[in-house]
């Protein structure tokens, strides 16, 4: 069989598929043969057993009305709402309810009950007002109002003198509270004298009542034909194999032990399954009955045919089975040990059918594949780059040797998802940069590029490239994700350091004049209606200071100047300068917004405190005039309101110098000077 071709196997394949229907019919025949006695008896027992379960129901309907009824009685409620007087006419009312029940019905006793358990009203009087109703419990308790409750089947002893069980239902107010219960207490006798005028036919055996938990309540007549079932305890287990999955209306097959004898046809039903009492009916027959002995010779003939087919079919399919199964175990096998990592080893087929071409060319593709990852692995090897890969679908992290070297990552416990891999090298505002970067490249199923500060092995924060490209299947479905970071640490320091210049004033290290104006214009509109203050700072007399004592001294004053504003503003916002002795600042701080007037007063105090100059070996006081505009009120553009400062900066040079004014259109020249040193 080993060098058999698949094609060989197909038509041991093809012959069995052609036994099997015959071995199917065979035995569908056979079980319908055997099961015609049975079906015939089961037959019968549904007939019969419909009107046996409505003759039940209809009894078990009338005690759930009779307490149905009394349950909805005025005189029930008020009188369980009441005082409870056995003279009052509450309790007449209800009694006269009882009595009514008793006498219509056949029962043993009708009884309403108080919350508690205690008697409040019954008909035949044998218990004590003050005794616990017999069956109360916490299923009584527990039970819903709008149900009816049937009890376990208790001996009752020298209460009711008989075996008995209860049928309760809650009582209630015109408010829907409960107030009490109401029970019918029905004495096993009755369902007895029920079940034994119903006549069941010839091979019937009896037909029991149980309590839904296995319980037998009564048995019916006639009960000769099955050996000790007229002996059995009210209170003893109905042992039964293979009704528990029965469902209303269905015929179960069971053996009875308990009955001595051997297989038995029943019909499974439930009593009364809208009030979800699960007690349940079952109805014995003797299976098979007259046809048993007619079938038995068809059926062995049938039984030995189908052992001979099935082991014959046994036979070819274990061929055909190895033939097929043993080679694409193997096959199997050489996969495994590949995917755990053990790339040397390949296929070694020793038939000589298909399945050998198919190892051959599966080694060859192996090949293929170990050279294909050899060259990858050389090309990250030599190359300045550092690679890494992300299998999805085997959730593994390929990562070059360099990378490996420069970063303290671990391939087997990386993963692409946040904080698992490059992101927890980075900084908090980068890791969400890469959240939103990774999630873009999932979703555009693309290439991205983008840059990162990562801390390497050696505990230094250093700029890095990290370019991406999904690769995905023919549906879209994302495959790999491969990586390249590049260290541009040297390129990216000095492409900051060139913006820093190109913003910076060189002098005074605070904005030029374009950066501000971009800077202001930004935060106008970031911060929308929210004020922003605009402070326009003039230096006096700056031509004095230098034609008298020179430009380097000059140039101290710019910085003198520059340092005590970068104090003023330090986390707060921000200032610049606008070339010569002109600065501009930039209050964004809610606090110091309102405080703005003496915020300028503290400016123009300390410039004038002056400081010590070195080279020209004197001490300068610096004066300055300052002009205030607020966004939105004086402008809503980072020009008007830098125009309006300046503008109010003028109206304090042409009014004394060295003070401050906020920004007032209509003022004349004198109006609004605040302050004079």
């Amino acid at each position: 069989m080993q060098s058999m071709k698949v094609t060989d196997v197909l038509q041991y394949l093809m012959l069995t598929f052609i036994v099997i229907p015959v071995l199917i019919i065979g035995i569908v025949g056979t079980i319908s043969i055997m099961g015609f006695g049975t079906s015939s008896t089961a037959q019968f027992a549904n007939s019969s057993g419909l009107a046996q379960s409505e003759t039940i129901n209809q009894r078990f309907g009338i005690y759930e009305n009779d307490v149905a009824y009394i349950s909805r009685h005025n005189a029930a409620a008020e009188f369980l709402s009441g005082s409870g007087a056995e003279n009052s006419d509450e309790y007449k009312a209800a009694k006269a309810l009882l009595d009514n029940a008793v006498t219509s019905s056949g029962v043993l006793n009708a009884v309403l009950i108080r919350p508690d358990g205690s008697i409040a009203a019954e008909s035949a009087s044998v218990q004590s007002n003050k005794e616990l109703f017999y069956a109360f419990d916490d299923n009584v308790k527990n039970m819903s109002k709008d149900s009816v409750l049937y009890t376990p089947v208790i001996s009752a002893g020298d209460k009711y003198n008989e075996d008995s069980f209860s049928v309760v239902k809650c009582v209630q107010n015109d408010k829907g509270e409960v107030v009490g219960y109401v029970a019918e207490v029905v004495p096993v006798k009755a369902l007895t004298d029920l079940l034994a005028n119903l006549t069941f036919g010839d091979g019937a055996g009896t037909m029991v009542v149980t309590d839904g938990v296995g319980t037998i309540l009564n048995f019916g007549a006639p009960v000769q034909k099955l050996d000790g079932i007229a002996d059995q305890s009210f209170k003893d287990i109905l042992t039964v194999s293979g009704t528990s999955g029965a469902t209303d209306n269905t015929v179960a097959n069971y053996t009875a032990n308990d009955y001595n004898a051997g297989g038995y046809v029943g019909r499974y039903d439930f009593i009364n399954t809208s009030t979800g009492s699960g007690w349940k009916w079952v109805s014995v027959y003797a299976q098979g009955g007259p046809f048993s002995t007619t079938i038995m010779i068809p059926v062995g003939i049938a039984i030995i045919a189908m052992i001979v087919v099935a082991l014959v079919c046994f036979l070819i399919s274990t061929k055909v089975r190895h033939s097929i199964v043993s080679p694409i175990k193997e096959m199997v096998g050489i996969l495994n040990e590949i995917n755990e990592g053990n790339h040397e080893v390949r296929f070694d087929i020793k038939t000589k059918n298909d399945f050998k071409e198919m190892s051959e060319l599966f080694n060859g593709l192996l090949d293929d594949v170990y050279m294909s990852e050899e060259l990858h692995r050389t090309i990250s090897d030599i190359s300045d780059n550092m690679l890494f890969e992300w299998d999805f679908h085997k959730e593994t992290m390929f990562l070059s040797e360099n990378f490996k070297e420069k970063f303290d990552i671990v391939p087997s416990q990386a993963a692409l998802s946040p904080g698992k891999f490059i992101d927890k090298l980075m900084s908090e505002e980068d890791a969400d940069a890469y959240k939103r970067d990774l999630s873009t490249l999932l979703k555009n199923k693309s290439g991205h590029s983008a840059e990162y500060q990562l801390l390497t092995k050696q505990g230094t924060v250093t700029w890095f490239s990290v370019r991406t490209m999904c690769i995905t299947d023919r549906v879209g479905e994302p495959l790999r994700i491969i990586g390249v970071v590049t260290d541009i640490d040297n390129e990216k320091k000095l492409e900051l350091q060139l913006s820093e210049r190109a913003s910076y004033d060189f002098l005074s290290q605070l904005y030029n004049r374009s950066t501000f104006e971009r800077e202001l214009q930004s935060e106008i509109e970031r911060r929308a209606q929210t004020r922003v203050a605009v402070v326009f700072i003039d230096v006096d007399d700056f031509k004095f200071i230098n034609d008298r004592f020179g430009h380097s001294v000059g140039d101290e004053v710019i910085k003198y100047v520059s340092n005590s504003i970068k104090q003023r503003v330090k986390g707060t916002g921000f200032a610049g300068r606008f070339g010569g002795d002109e600065f501009v600042l930039c209050v964004t701080d809610k606090e110091q917004i309102e405080d703005i007037e003496n915020l300028s007063l503290d400016l123009i105090d300390e410039l004038y405190s002056g400081y010590h100059s070195e080279l020209a070996n004197v001490f300068i006081n610096v004066k300055a005039s300052i002009g205030i505009a607020f966004s939105p009120e004086h402008g809503e553009t980072g020009a008007s309101l830098i125009a309006a400062a300046d503008e109010a900066m003028y109206f304090v040079k042409k009014n004394g110098k060295a003070n401050y004014h906020i920004y007032q259109p209509e003022d004349s020249e004198m109006e609004g000077l605040q302050h004079t040193l």
